[in-house]
């Protein structure tokens, strides 16, 4: 029962000590910085590093953004059910013009009926847009 009443203040020694053990370490770093590059070469350094991780920080949320992709009104579609042989790849081809990308098609195909991968089943329901 004494064991278990001490080993709090035992893991807290042991973290106490971890602690110490690692600003000592820290400290001894710093002076070796400092009296190997000057207290100015230290700061310099630092604020270069703050700066690369500004940067990398910004460059970052740039690569985030995107600009909405939402059709900018209603849609005409047509609904067709998936027989065997279909795929988004030929439903996508019929709409497209002759000498026009189809995978644009492909991919708003999927957009529209939400799906997260171009696999079809038969029997399923698929609106295809329609241009008219």
């Amino acid at each position: 029962m004494s064991t278990s009443s001490n080993l709090p203040s035992a893991c807290l020694a042991h973290v106490s000590f971890l602690f110490s053990s690692v600003m000592q370490r820290l400290r001894r770093v710093a002076k070796a910085c400092v009296s190997e590059q000057g207290v100015a070469g230290v700061i310099l350094r630092g604020f270069a590093v703050f700066l690369a991780v500004g940067a990398l920080t910004l460059a970052g949320f740039g690569w985030m953004a995107r600009p909405a992709s939402s059709a900018p009104g209603p849609q005409e579609v047509i609904t067709r059910t998936v027989r065997p042989g279909d795929n988004v790849w030929s439903y996508a081809a019929s709409i497209t013009p002759q000498g026009e990308d189809v995978t644009k098609n492909v991919d708003r195909i999927m957009q529209i009926n939400n799906m997260s991968s171009p696999n079809l089943r038969v029997g399923d329901r698929i609106l295809i847009p329609s241009d008219d």
